[in-house]
């Protein structure tokens, strides 16, 4: 989707109820519309409304940063593996994305 059909869809559906989930991922997907979205949400007058962005909010923000630790542990433990198996450091900086002091400190 361009950035104008998210702007398109923000506009046309923000305040429909039924497309709540496709206008929170819109937003979701850029900053700006991000930064509207909260916008929007505050000069609300319904705290209900408020309060059930925020939490949605809140909760995707939280899914986020797990599914990225859970990467993040995935990562050091393939690279525990492959330091297991004498894999050269060099080799396993380009098959992880790690640097050296982080392989290293494993």
């Amino acid at each position: 989707m361009t950035d104008l059909e998210k702007w398109a869809v923000f506009f046309r559906y923000a305040d429909v109820l039924e497309y709540r989930e496709t206008v929170n991922k819109v937003i979701e997907s850029k900053e700006v519309l991000q930064v509207a979205g909260n916008l929007l949400m505050n000069v609300s007058k319904d705290e209900k409304e408020r309060a059930v962005f925020r939490s949605r909010r809140m909760f995707e923000s939280d899914r986020q940063s797990n599914i990225a630790t859970a990467e993040k542990r995935k990562t050091f433990e393939i690279a525990r593996n492959l330091l297991l198996i004498n894999l050269p450091v060099d080799q396993i900086t380009a098959a992880t994305g790690l640097t050296i002091d982080e392989i290293k400190n494993l």
